[in-house]
């Protein structure tokens, strides 16, 4: 709850400040921005705590029945794990906020933005509004690949004004059919956010971020690529067994959430599909790093079944 009221504060002082200076013509886009991205950092925390709590819950599920092959479950067992779910979902409802609250604030920023003749800016919160309800929607299952890479696009666009024409992005995906395959929501964006804040941050220009997607008959693989710092063979030895599970106190890229949501995105993929698949990294200190996703190739009949048992299963991610 406190989050939640932290979150709605500052998007309130954001409205009355926009106002303020809008009545008195003062140039807010510098003030104006940074005000956006800090709500941007305290919504994908929420978002963040709202998964890590949902993988708790699966968890406690998965604890319930491996106990049940192993013991008789009694009636105070079952109470005791009531409890603990009670405690998720209670944690889960706190992490929450009133998103139509953000949407109509930032819509009417954009409305004065633009009578006041600042279309960048209203450019600018209309991308923001775009980011926030693909982050914040109830559509946690699988979506186009083409919906995740319009947000990626959304976030580069957002960054864009932090880092200025420091940093760039492409796109190569090998064939258009590969626009309505499926993939898990939410799987690029954490990826591209680490290669821009622990890749590139300290690149003083000509960053570049490659996106590349190509499809064999059962897989579709994802690489992002940055021509960053990279990482030294220990690191990088590392940062893969903790991808593999075979490692749960490794040093990430760096000591932010985004490790937590690195983390997160590789168990959603192989809890969903299996070991096989997942990320993995490759790196060289100082000619930058390749995190390379491998997920089953889904179109809309395979969707079906994997949405089915993701709901038979109530994995909750």
């Amino acid at each position: 709850m406190k989050r939640s009221m932290a979150v709605q504060f500052v998007i309130m002082t954001l409205s009355i400040l926009s106002v303020v200076l809008f009545l008195n013509r003062v140039p807010f886009f510098y003030i104006l921005f940074c005000s956006l991205l800090e709500v941007v950092l305290l919504v994908y925390n929420v978002y963040e705590a709202f998964k890590t709590n949902q993988m708790m819950e699966f968890l406690v599920r998965d604890n319930k029945q491996k106990m049940k092959k192993q013991v008789s479950w009694d009636d105070e067992e079952e109470e005791k794990l009531k409890i603990v779910r009670r405690r998720v979902e209670v944690s889960a409802l706190q992490s929450q906020i009133n998103p139509h609250f953000l949407y109509n604030t930032l819509d009417s920023i954009r409305s004065k933005a633009l009578l006041d003749g600042q279309t960048e800016i209203g450019s600018m919160t209309e991308i923001l509004s775009k980011f926030f309800r693909y982050c914040i929607s109830n559509d946690d299952g699988l979506v186009k690949i083409r919906e995740e890479i319009n947000h990626i696009k959304s976030y580069y666009y957002i960054q864009k004004y932090r880092f200025e024409e420091r940093i760039h992005m492409d796109f190569s995906v090998e064939e258009e059919g590969i626009y309505d395959l499926y993939i898990p929501k939410m799987t690029l964006q954490p990826l591209v956010e680490n290669a821009m804040i622990h890749g590139l941050e300290r690149v003083a220009q000509n960053g570049r971020i490659l996106i590349e997607i190509i499809s064999t008959e059962k897989k579709v693989i994802i690489t992002i690529s940055d021509n960053g710092i990279g990482m030294g063979a220990e690191q990088l030895e590392r940062l893969n067994l903790r991808m593999k599970g075979e490692l749960i106190d490794a040093g990430m890229r760096g000591k932010r959430h985004n490790g937590i949501a690195l983390t997160n995105v590789n168990s959603r993929i192989k809890i969903t599909f299996g070991r096989a698949y997942g990320i993995h990294y490759r790196s060289m200190e100082g000619s930058g790093t390749d995190a390379v996703i491998t997920i089953p190739r889904i179109d809309e009949f395979k969707r079906v079944r994997y949405e089915k048992l993701l709901d038979d299963d109530a994995l909750g991610f």
